[in-house]
């Protein structure tokens, strides 16, 4: 099976459709949508379409199953559409949004284990030094963006290398007391 990237983004119309055919469209309030989708919807409905793949992805390709079935399978088809892209920088943005949308789901655990502080500053150290290396190849900006985006991710560095300290405390397994 062969794929080829569409050139530019899905519009809103399109993006309902396909999430309509795999039972997960929002529904807009007719009073703010009588027309239906609009363009300033896109973004939405690619977060709906994303957060479905992601989780068939997550049933269908276990990784935690061994060996893990369809795990090179999904990797291959994703890894076959995003490489037909024509621009190796938006295969770096890609990469840069999806760790930046990870340690954003982080935040929302509520717990106060410092791992998932140090695996939200690891994601975004990961994404700045992605991005600083996007900007020093692929575009012709100041240096300036350049130095924030390394100056970043050497901040999340030292936040994760405080985390990891901090998680040693908590390296033995809390016992719940049976009182």
């Amino acid at each position: 099976m062969s794929q080829s990237a569409a050139p530019g983004p899905a519009s809103a119309r399109k993006l309902l459709r396909a999430l309509t055919e795999l039972d997960a469209a929002p529904v807009p309030d007719p009073k703010q949508r009588p027309r239906g989708a609009q363009p300033r919807d896109a973004p939405l409905l690619l977060g709906v379409l994303l957060a479905k793949a992601e989780l068939d992805a997550a049933q269908l390709a276990d990784p935690d199953q061994d060996p893990p079935e369809g795990l090179s399978d999904l990797l291959a088809g994703y890894q076959g559409l995003v490489s037909s892209s024509e621009s190796r920088e938006i295969e770096l943005k890609l990469l840069t949004l999806r760790l930046v949308r990870t340690a954003t789901e982080l935040t929302l655990i509520e717990d106060d284990d410092p791992l998932i502080d140090a695996a939200c500053n690891g994601a975004l150290a990961a994404g700045n030094l992605i991005n600083c290396y996007r900007l020093r190849r692929h575009t012709r900006a100041n240096s300036r963006a350049a130095r924030q985006a390394l100056d970043s991710a050497n901040q999340f560095t030292h936040d994760l290398t405080r985390a990891m300290a901090k998680s040693r405390s908590f390296a033995t397994p809390r016992r719940k007391s049976s009182g």
